[in-house]
């Protein structure tokens, strides 16, 4: 096998275990014992937590699901400086399939029996990696619409959809992006990196789908309304 694409799948491997890492399983566990599981959605992701426990323990674990979907391209591109890891020819750069992986490992976690999250936080982590500008707008639109409308749903939605309608027309304007030491990247990859993000935002909505239904039928709950008892004081 070709060592490139030998150490691309490592990586993409490795990416995956880092999106894996169930934060919002993790905090809810560690802090106030319960299992995030048995709560609200059920799912377990920073939009059920902020729902079931508020936003003390919510944003935390928004931001480090955020992390964990940068982390795997900023160790790739910046700190270990190999692009041969993310190119698949001198100029085509294909950095967003690790933060796929991390998402999709967010999704359907190994650790936790392939349950998880629908990869908001995880997904715009990836964006901010590749365009901070972009991402750390969606984050802001993120808490902007889901503290304003009280429903994190809503706000998790915008946000995704914003962030890649955001990137088309930096593309589409010429707008350069954030640029890799020592490389160039192409018109044409950018082109790539945008439809890989529309297809994790499609997923995004995909998996809000019950969400959907529920604020159709006015039984969706929203920030704080229904907090455990005895347990977020």
């Amino acid at each position: 096998m070709n060592m490139q694409i030998l150490w691309i799948i490592i990586a993409i491997i490795c990416s995956y275990l880092i999106g894996a890492i169930p934060f919002g399983y993790i905090i809810p566990k560690l802090f106030k014992g319960i299992d995030i599981r048995e709560h609200g959605s059920k799912n377990v992701g920073s939009t059920n937590v902020l729902r079931v426990l508020g936003a003390k323990y919510g944003i935390p674990t928004f931001l480090l699901d955020c992390f964990k979907g940068a982390l795997p391209i900023i160790i790739i591109r910046y700190m270990l400086g190999m692009p041969e890891l993310f190119l698949i020819s001198d100029t085509y750069d294909i950095s967003i399939v690790f933060g796929a992986a991390a998402a999709i490992g967010h999704i359907k976690s190994i650790y936790i029996g392939f349950k998880g999250g629908k990869a908001v936080a995880t997904g715009v982590g990836a964006v901010i990696a590749i365009n901070p500008i972009i991402g750390l707008s969606g984050i802001g639109l993120f808490f902007i619409v889901a503290f304003s409308t009280k429903y994190v749903s809503i706000g998790s939605v915008v946000a995704s959809f914003s962030v890649a309608v955001m990137m088309w027309i930096g593309v589409l304007i010429k707008e350069i992006w954030i640029p890799v030491p020592n490389l160039t990247i192409s018109y044409e990859s950018q082109i790539i990196n945008l439809v890989a993000i529309s297809l994790i935002v499609l997923l995004i909505i995909y998996m809000h789908k019950k969400n959907f239904i529920r604020l159709m039928n006015g039984t969706e709950n929203k920030i704080g309304q229904k907090k455990i008892q005895n347990i977020t004081k």
